[in-house]
């Protein structure tokens, strides 16, 4: 089986399916998902952790994609209403605000391919970048630090950019959601 060109496909569940793919291609948007409801990244590991192994024992799910965001939210509202039993309007946010369930799970498809795009870049490419945009250093900070020239930065942070605008679909969302 090909590696999908899209988290987006819909495929349906067969138990002779390969669950170390559907984990490969579900994982990290489920996680990105559920960081809509919850902050802290190792309760969201363990919970979308704890759904795939839910869908394993479940040899009754006809779409995969969709049953897994369901179990992950209402995994994620399940965890909230235990830490906090009186809240009565449990949304996904993000710094913007309150988000739809199917806003939130758009964004964790689009932040998934963004960051899997991240990752496809060269080691010293991806650091000089995610300095940069993630951690909003300056460019001489950048070069103080990892010991290289100002236009070394430059031009590796050019260079990802370029990649990143052929590797990803929603390019204006990409700058967005590293701001």
């Amino acid at each position: 089986m090909g590696k999908p060109s899209s988290f987006s496909n819909y495929r349906t569940f067969t138990p002779e399916m390969n669950i170390d793919h559907t984990f490969r291609c579900y994982y990290r948007p489920l996680c990105l998902y559920a960081l809509h409801y919850i902050k802290e990244v190792e309760t969201v590991e363990d919970i979308v952790q704890d759904c795939f192994v839910r869908l394993m024992e479940n040899q009754s799910v006809t779409n995969e994609k969709a049953w897994l965001y369901t179990t992950v939210r209402h995994a994620c509202i399940d965890r909230l209403r235990m830490e906090n039993p009186f809240t009565t309007d449990i949304k996904p946010t993000d710094m913007e605000g309150a988000l739809s369930d199917d806003e939130a799970m758009e964004r964790s498809l689009h932040e998934a391919e963004l960051w899997t795009a991240i990752d496809s870049l060269p080691r010293r490419c991806r650091e000089v970048f995610l300095m940069s945009k993630r951690d909003g250093k300056r460019y001489r900070e950048i070069a103080e630090e990892l010991g290289i020239s100002e236009k070394t930065v430059e031009h590796q942070i050019s260079k990802a950019l370029k990649t990143l605008r052929g590797k990803v679909s929603d390019f204006f969302y990409f700058l967005c959601s590293l701001a």
